[in-house]
């Protein structure tokens, strides 16, 4: 028994299925998981076993098994390797470090430098674009901390929020999908490693999905063709822009509060502008440098290549960034030590959430690979039906169009990105294809719904950090986003045929 047929599918489907239904993606996944871990148990010891035994199963896989090739055992959940547990402190980590790098005041202080070099709209407009794409560590800060500082700066310049907010969304969600070390990179580069066979490196898949991702750069390119007037406004944004020039602002008094709330936490600090940029940088150069080195020198020299792989780097350039941010801090009296560290356990603790979807989210990939009775062999299975059935050329832009589909029906890229993308990796597998375009398209289609659907929190933040209605900006960037996604389906459409 290597599969199920198409009863493979079940847990995938069912995460799905509770996703959009729910919009609840942490419960999705665990309901996956347990109808994997009970299709497994009751083939081979009934299903009265399976019951009894269901939740038992259900965490058994998600802490899992190491791999065991001369078993045939790929290996399950969290104890699947040590890359697993790599991940676990990649996350944690890179929220200590977002938690000291947004409570320094730092960025704050580089918005208010960047504000004082506006003096016209398309400047006002295009500096927005750059501070809401530069703060890639976070989606959420870079949406709250760019709208904080240029709301009043719209206002003055009759710009309208819906433009602020559009700007905002549509910066933040992308920018951290296109940035092999942005705050997204340990959950994308997990997926890549679990799903393609030639992935081993988390940074290097997600460095060669960059060129196909479509919808991430083309909504990019047209924030700054708007922005700098290249790009002329239609449908609701160009009403909205008519009211600006009315002075008939529409304001989002229910979030006033939350917005004063925010504005307040974010700024406790007054830190300058290399609070940020320094601990950041330094963070980046480390990654870089430990990039080239493993990467390109070998290429040229005899250099040998380090003995550790993307999550380590990552480790080393995170916790380098935290220490110089801990000593620059500390010395100028920014923080005392205890400040620091209660900061840094309160950013660890924001993300925890996040670690438990992608710990979810491995796991219910990992059950759909494995071939019976490790697993279900969905993967096996779908290799089966799709080879020589359906053709290549056809599935980036059914992968798009499908991953859109549902992160704007559930409000998450994650949890698209989770239940789509075995899926997608295992059809183009079959079919001959280039996985690392299907992962682009589903990811590119994940991001479609982060910063466009009305139930994402990414978008959700965007109106608070505009202090917006929050359906004004949806209505008002829909057809923008839409736009974006229309040119990129074509884009994907035409490499499935040429790739």
């Amino acid at each position: 028994m290597e599969h199920f047929g198409i009863w493979s599918l079940l847990p995938s489907v069912v995460a799905l299925s509770l996703a959009i239904g729910t919009k609840r993606v942490v419960p999705s996944l665990l309901a996956g998981i347990l109808v994997g871990t009970m299709m497994i148990d009751a083939r081979v010891n009934g299903i009265i076993h399976a019951i009894l035994y269901s939740i038992v199963n259900l965490f058994g896989a998600i802490a899992g098994h190491p791999a065991d090739p001369d078993a045939g055992m790929r290996g399950m959940g969290l104890v699947k390797d040590a890359g697993r547990a790599e991940l676990v402190i990649v996350v944690l980590l890179l929220g200590a470090f977002i938690g000291v790098l947004n409570k320094s005041g730092g960025a704050f202080a580089f918005g208010q430098w960047l504000a004082k070099k506006v003096r016209t709209k398309e400047g006002a407009q295009i500096s927005t674009a750059a501070m809401g794409s530069s703060l890639f560590t976070s989606a959420y800060f870079s949406s709250l901390a760019t709208g904080t500082v240029f709301r009043p700066i719209y206002d003055q310049m009759k710009i309208s929020r819906e433009k602020l907010a559009f700007y905002l969304d549509s910066t933040s969600a992308p920018i951290n999908v296109l940035i092999p070390i942005s705050g997204w990179v340990a959950f994308m580069g997990a997926l890549m490693v679990d799903n393609i066979p030639s992935v081993e490196d988390p940074i290097v898949g997600l460095a060669q999905t960059i060129p196909y991702n479509f919808y991430n750069i083309i909504i990019l390119i047209m924030v700054f063709l708007f922005a700098s007037g290249k790009l002329k406004d239609y449908g609701p944004m160009k009403q909205a822009e008519k009211r600006a020039q009315e002075m008939r602002h529409y304001h989002q008094d229910d979030f006033s509060n939350e917005v004063a709330a925010t504005k307040e936490e974010s700024n406790t600090k007054s830190g300058s502008v290399s609070d940020m940029l320094v601990p950041l940088g330094i963070s980046v150069f480390i990654l870089v440098i430990l990039g080239l080195w493993n990467y390109t020198l070998p290429m040229f020299t005899e250099v040998p290549t380090l003995k550790f792989g993307g999550n380590m780097m990552l480790i080393i350039s995170f916790s380098i960034g935290i220490i110089i941010a801990f000593f620059k801090y500390t010395k100028k009296n920014l923080m005392s030590a205890k400040e620091f560290s209660d900061d840094l356990f309160e950013g660890a603790k924001s993300v925890i959430f996040g670690a438990v979807i992608i710990i979810l989210a491995v796991t219910i990939g990992d059950l759909m690979r494995a071939a019976a009775p490790e697993g279900t062999g969905a993967a096996l299975y779908i290799e089966q039906v799709a080879q020589g059935v359906i053709p290549n050329a056809i599935i980036p832009v059914s992968v798009f169009l499908i991953s859109a589909f549902v992160s704007f029906s559930i409000g998450t890229s994650f949890g698209t990105w989770a239940i789509m993308m075995p899926i997608a990796v295992s059809l183009m597998l079959a079919t001959g294809g280039d996985p690392i375009l299907a992962a682009a398209a589903v990811l590119s289609g994940g991001a479609f719904g982060d910063h466009s659907s009305p139930i994402s929190d990414t978008s959700l933040m965007s109106s608070i950090g505009a202090d917006v209605k929050h359906m004004d900006h949806i209505n008002t960037q829909l057809p923008y986003a839409l736009t974006s996604a229309g040119i990129a389906a074509v884009c994907f459409l035409i490499a499935g045929f040429i790739i």
